[in-house]
């Protein structure tokens, strides 16, 4: 976003941030789903090896899905891949669909979270590079997108993160400018696209991913849901000027 970086405090692995400058007011909040909102990071692992070790011969190792996690599966299975990442795509999806159930489950202190903004009068979203029926699963068993006052998927826009198409969308859903949005994501991938939407970029690194690989790009970093709060709490004490409208 516009307006200077958050620093990391280094005091507690990343959680919290320092008050110069101030955090802006959030207007509205804006998740990632895979490894931000739910852990699922085990199932899109053992997905990823299934269809690769189908298909290529050899699953891929966890640390190169890590990295891929946050962008377009298609767009990834389709790199790895070229001219077959539909079959891979097909058969990762009947592994995550037959065993999402028994991996997935929603982050401690989640739901306290979405209660707490949700009191506060902020509207919530997820923007997710999942298409609309690999999230349908999570969202049946969780009820998240009951949570949302907007949900985009890869379906809705042609360019996915880490471009800033799919945010930019959430925004005008809200009718909120883009520079009164946090982004929370757990990836770098996730980060740019906050960055490039002029968006507040708040790094999960209660995910996968740890502060450090995140505060390259983040404008500030969280180690759990709780800290989100106390980051909402800094910036209705020192509130910025209110955002210039979209133009």
């Amino acid at each position: 976003m516009s307006g200077g970086r958050w620093a990391v405090n280094s005091e507690r692995k990343g959680a919290g941030i320092a008050a110069h400058p101030p955090l802006p007011t959030a207007h509205c909040i804006l998740f990632d789903l895979d490894g931000t909102l739910i852990d699922s990071i085990e199932l899109i692992v053992r997905s990823f090896q299934h269809a690769t070790a189908a298909h290529l011969g050899a699953p891929l190792s966890r640390e190169e899905i890590i990295p891929t996690i946050g962008r377009s599966l298609a767009g990834e299975l389709e790199r790895i891949a070229p001219g077959n990442g539909a079959a891979l795509l097909a058969t990762y999806r009947t592994f995550m669909f037959a065993n999402h159930d028994a991996f997935v489950t929603v982050y401690p202190g989640v739901f306290d979270l979405l209660a707490a903004i949700h009191a506060r009068g902020i509207p919530t979203g997820i923007v997710t590079s999942k298409t609309r029926i690999s999230a349908a699963p999570s969202f049946a068993r969780f009820l998240l997108d009951r949570e949302m006052a907007v949900v985009v998927v890869e379906d809705d826009t042609a360019r996915h993160k880490p471009h800033p198409d799919p945010l930019l969308h959430a925004a005008a859903l809200l009718d909120v400018p883009p520079t009164a949005c946090w982004y929370i994501g757990d990836s770098t991938h996730d980060m740019a696209a906050a960055r490039a939407a002029g968006m507040t970029g708040i790094g999960a690194a209660w995910g996968p991913n740890d502060a450090t690989a995140l505060a390259s790009l983040a404008d500030a970093v969280a180690a759990t849901p709780a800290d989100v709060l106390a980051m909402l709490d800094m910036a209705e004490k020192a509130p910025t000027p209110p955002p210039s409208p979209q133009s």
